[in-house]
């Protein structure tokens, strides 16, 4: 038997992009609901909407151990939205 407790989803999208290139953010969801955002380049919560503390120990674990491929792919989207 399988049971799926929640799905917790990190993306980057090309609405934060397109909004401010400079400032590279990471969205949280738990089960598809914007729950917080984060800044990739320090890992430092720009907005909590619903964050427990192991919510953002999570996002954070993830962003040190993924930054530069979050980074490679903000740059990527930005090149190709604003070119």
């Amino acid at each position: 038997m399988i049971k799926e407790f929640g799905v917790t989803n990190l993306e980057v999208t090309k609405e934060d992009i397109s909004k401010n290139p400079n400032n590279p953010i990471l969205r949280m969801y738990d089960d598809e609901e914007l729950i917080g955002t984060f800044n990739i380049l320090t890992g430092e919560v720009i907005e909590n909407l619903d964050l427990a503390d192991y919510d953002i120990r999570f996002a954070q674990r993830q962003i040190e151990l993924n930054r530069d491929n979050y980074l490679e792919t903000w740059k990527d989207y930005v090149g190709i939205l604003h070119a």
